[in-house]
């Protein structure tokens, strides 16, 4: 698959890649663990609910969990899937994979926490996606945008992240 200006041509739509980057106060494994508590996402993610299915596993492989965006009359179902999940420790970052299984949106999540620099306190972000966008019309359109969508997806999460700023920091 070859990558073109954050669009990639696949059999089943078009992919539109990002990476939104932040760095925050605080401790890793905090940040990991408010990050990949999928409903405290609600506050941070404009017009979007984030829920679990009753029942289901939390915090583990497997866990599953919809955001859905509602914006005037249209309504965008987001399912989602953990299928990688790395606790942070000492050794190593903290890291989850998702995929996405929505009709609209497939692909993958990847986000990634681990410290910044050498100096304790300081936690670095990276929250990379991979969107298969599956309507041909709606693939179409990105397809038209070029770089557009790639870059529109980085500064709306860059912003979630901002608005996830008071969360994350935390207890030191």
């Amino acid at each position: 698959m070859a990558h073109r200006r954050g669009l990639n041509r696949t059999g089943a739509g078009r992919t539109v890649d990002f990476t939104a980057r932040a760095e925050v106060s605080g401790r890793v494994r905090h940040v990991f663990d408010v990050l990949t508590d999928w409903p405290r996402q609600t506050a941070w993610v404009p017009a979007t609910v984030v829920a679990r299915p009753e029942g289901g596993p939390v915090g583990v492989v497997g866990e599953r969990f919809v955001g859905t965006t509602t914006l005037g009359p249209w309504v965008l179902v987001d399912p989602m899937e953990v299928v990688a999940r790395q606790t942070p420790d000492d050794d190593r970052p903290g890291r989850v994979s998702i995929v996405k299984t929505g009709d609209v949106f497939g692909g993958t999540v990847e986000i990634v926490v681990a410290p910044a620099g050498t100096t304790g306190g300081r936690v670095r972000i990276e929250w990379t996606e991979h969107l298969v966008v599956r309507p041909r019309g709606l693939a179409l359109l990105a397809a038209c945008g070029g770089a557009l969508p790639g870059l529109v997806g980085r500064v709306a999460f860059e912003a979630v992240l901002r608005r996830a700023r008071d969360d994350l920091h935390g207890p030191s």
